[in-house]
């Protein structure tokens, strides 16, 4: 509540759809331009949306304009637009839904809404709460991926999140929600975010930035250097790997098969090259190769049969276990079990942080 009320009072910006909307319009038009809108939006740059919206509505102002409308002109419209062949074919079969089912009306409610072609729940929760003003949460990837970073929720999909947001999230908030996040994902909290350049009071409270700050103050507290795929050291040491993880996943780890769901993210492994014919070279290596050239000799393995390696840190000293004491001075990062080392009592050497 405390960074929704905080990017409430400081967010003077509005989302897309928000601005293609005029007071003077009546409720009907108003839902109508937000799921037209909506529905182009999907896998498409909010500038686009934009252009292509306000293009359709100089052409389209109701659902019979829409119906009568030359597909291949309708399609030259939506073109910018990802996927516009598949919008622009929705589009009018969603015209003609309204105009059957609904007399041309938009309707107030998201089960309806979402039989709609094209119109899946973050279109109609928008409409609902946009154009109708009623309670609905919009989640879209931004609402999805902030609400999981604060450790609000814990979820895999934007439908997960929307239902526990239903079950958690005070009322006041629904409506707001997805401005505020959208507005605050496209400049700061992205996909890799821009920490850097996000508000003091909230990285004084964000479990995210405290959870990387903890990974940066470890790595350089042992003297990591990040080095690229093909300038790994011939040299013993320490190595920590980046693996991301696109989609959550199921992985039996070990000879025993033992089942464990990992979620999608960034995992941290830690490991040790002392040898002399296992070097840091040879190992991290090893660790690089494609899974059908490896016998899955280490637990690791059977991760990165489906993770891929983003970054790679290496220490030419035995750090392996101080890595993962540095590590569990953060109480909130979350560690998988069963992947631990052989010479320690670490509870494990490999380490989640939701990206």
């Amino acid at each position: 509540m405390t960074f929704l009320n905080f990017l409430k009072e400081n967010t003077k910006k509005e989302a897309v759809v928000n601005r293609l909307l005029h007071d003077k319009e009546d409720l009907n038009q108003k839902a109508f331009k937000i799921l037209l809108s909506t529905v182009i939006s999907a896998r498409t740059k909010d500038d686009t949306t934009a252009k292509v919206s306000k293009k359709l509505f100089d052409r389209i102002k109701t659902p019979e304009d829409l119906i009568n409308i030359d597909i291949n002109e309708l399609e030259e419209i939506v073109h910018p637009a990802g996927f516009y062949k598949t919008k622009a074919k929705n589009l009018k079969k969603l015209a003609n839904q309204l105009k059957d089912d609904y007399n041309n009306k938009v309707p107030n409610d998201v089960e309806e809404l979402t039989n709609l072609a094209g119109v899946g729940r973050k279109t109609a929760n928008l409409v609902v709460s946009l154009a109708f003003d009623n309670y609905a949460i919009c989640v879209d990837t931004h609402v999805h991926r902030i609400c999981n970073r604060w450790n609000y929720i814990s979820t895999d999909f934007p439908e997960e999140t929307e239902q526990e947001l239903r079950l958690k999230l005070p009322k006041e908030h629904w409506k707001s929600i997805n401005n505020s996040l959208v507005i605050y994902g496209q400049d700061i909290c992205s996909p890799t975010p821009k920490c850097n350049a996000c508000y003091d009071e909230i990285k004084a409270i964000c479990p995210h930035y405290s959870k990387l700050a903890t990974l940066k103050d470890s790595l350089d507290t042992l003297n990591f250097k990040k080095v690229s795929k093909t300038k790994i050291p011939k040299e013993k040491g320490t190595y920590v790997l980046k693996i991301n993880l696109k989609y959550p996943k199921k992985i039996k780890i070990g000879k025993k098969g033992k089942e464990i769901k990992f979620r999608k993210g960034d995992y941290y492994y830690i490991g040790s090259a002392m040898g002399n014919s296992l070097n840091l070279y040879n190992r991290v290596n090893r660790h690089l190769a494609d899974a059908k050239d490896k016998n899955n000799h280490w637990h690791i393995d059977y991760l990165l049969e489906f993770g891929n390696i983003k970054e790679i840190y290496v220490v030419e000293s035995p750090e392996e276990c101080n890595f993962a004491k540095e590590m569990f001075k953060n109480k909130n990062i979350e560690y998988i079990e069963d992947f631990g080392c052989s010479d320690c009592n670490c509870k494990s050497h490999l380490f989640y942080i939701r990206d």
